[in-house]
């Protein structure tokens, strides 16, 4: 019996472009926007502001994919979290991929994150965002409207 030969060359188009079709595919699937990772605020921040009401954002924060850096001002002691870059959000589960650790003490946010709204002034005012729940008690039903935020809408 004899057998017949393939010829030798290079491979079939079709099977290198779903190839590099796939590998597009995993390449660019959703997009980690980092939530919950240290950054610098690039501003010095008063020690009182950190246990008090005031919150300091900062944009452009280049080592955040959103270019956004919060330390929210804190209603509760943060235990050793610091400024951590956050996105926009819809949702709670918007913020449900962040980067948490529960290292005692450590800069990572420790009690996950909430879709809130961080401050009501400025040019980040009523923009809900990943806040970090080590320095916020999310309420029973969740965030809601700031009363200044609902006023702006109407």
């Amino acid at each position: 019996m004899h057998s017949r030969a393939r010829p030798i060359g290079p491979p079939s188009p079709v099977p290198v472009g779903l190839l590099a079709l796939g590998a597009l595919a995993l390449v660019t699937g959703c997009p980690d926007a980092h939530v919950g990772r240290p950054c610098e605020l690039g501003a010095r921040v008063d020690a009182g502001s950190i246990s008090g009401a005031t919150t300091t954002i900062t944009s452009p924060a280049l080592e955040c994919p959103s270019r956004i850096c919060l330390l929210p001002g804190a209603q509760q002691v943060a235990g050793g979290t610091g400024p951590l870059c956050t996105a926009p959000c819809a949702t709670d589960s918007d913020c449900a991929d962040a980067e948490t650790d529960s290292t005692p003490n450590g800069p990572l946010c420790k009690h996950g994150f909430g879709c809130a709204w961080p401050t009501t002034v400025g040019p980040f005012a009523c923009q809900k965002m990943c806040v970090c729940l080590d320095f916020v008690s999310e309420p029973p039903g969740g965030f809601t409207d700031p009363a200044s935020c609902l006023k702006r809408s109407t």
